[in-house]
């Protein structure tokens, strides 16, 4: 008797089974794929949303934000997000290359990416003062002003300008001279200074200035 090598008899339940199996894994591995996908999907889109620019009330500091409350006039600084960058002034030989460098950089900067700002602030009134070291303007005005400015995608940040005070010490009368030493310090003997001090010459009639702050 022959069989048909093509006839479904040849299927036993083993070679069912086999097939079973392996269609299981392949459509276990898919979903797997899928489900990891998928997660990445919404991983990366959290993490968008958290590495994302930040809002106009983040980029103001609470110190601001006291002090403009209630309709409120303070001074703030507008700091901009492009700095200069002056690390070629490594490469320059000179002590006077390198300032003209950094000079120059940071005023470029300032006078390059300021303008519609400042331009923002004349058209208004609004008082304010630009500065070059640190590419920043000072402006004076409401909270209203500074989300407006901290809005801007040329702004890193708003920073407040606060006026501090310190009690210095008053003047006092004068104190009186301390006595003569005892003995000679040695450094003083090391200059020789007792001989000369020995013949007569002690100092009288001159003037002994110092650039010395610890000086009185």
């Amino acid at each position: 008797m022959i069989t048909n090598p093509n006839s479904t008899s040849a299927f036993t339940p083993s070679t069912w089974r086999r097939i079973f199996c392996s269609l299981f894994f392949v459509v276990a591995v898919v979903a797997a794929i899928g489900a990891i996908a998928s997660s990445r999907a919404v991983g990366n889109q959290q993490g968008a949303a958290v590495s994302g620019p930040p809002s106009a009330a983040n980029k103001i500091a609470p110190w601001v934000t006291e002090h403009t409350a209630n309709g409120q006039q303070a001074e703030f600084f507008v700091v901009l997000a492009d700095q200069a960058d002056l690390s070629r002034a490594a490469n320059l030989q000179t002590k006077a290359e390198k300032g003209r460098y950094v000079y120059n950089t940071l005023l470029n900067k300032a006078q390059t990416t300021q303008g519609p700002i400042l331009q923002w602030l004349r058209d208004r009134a609004i008082e304010h003062q630009s500065f070059y070291i640190v590419n920043a303007i000072l402006v004076k005005g409401n909270r209203q002003i500074a989300e407006t400015l901290a809005a801007r995608s040329d702004v890193a940040r708003v920073e407040g300008n606060p006026r501090i005070h310190n009690d210095l010490p008053q003047p006092g009368g004068i104190e009186k001279a301390p006595s003569q030493p005892a003995t000679i310090e040695p450094g003083i003997a090391y200059t020789h200074a007792p001989q000369v001090w020995a013949l007569g010459f002690t100092g009288q009639g001159i003037v002994v200035a110092s650039a010395d702050t610890g000086v009185r």
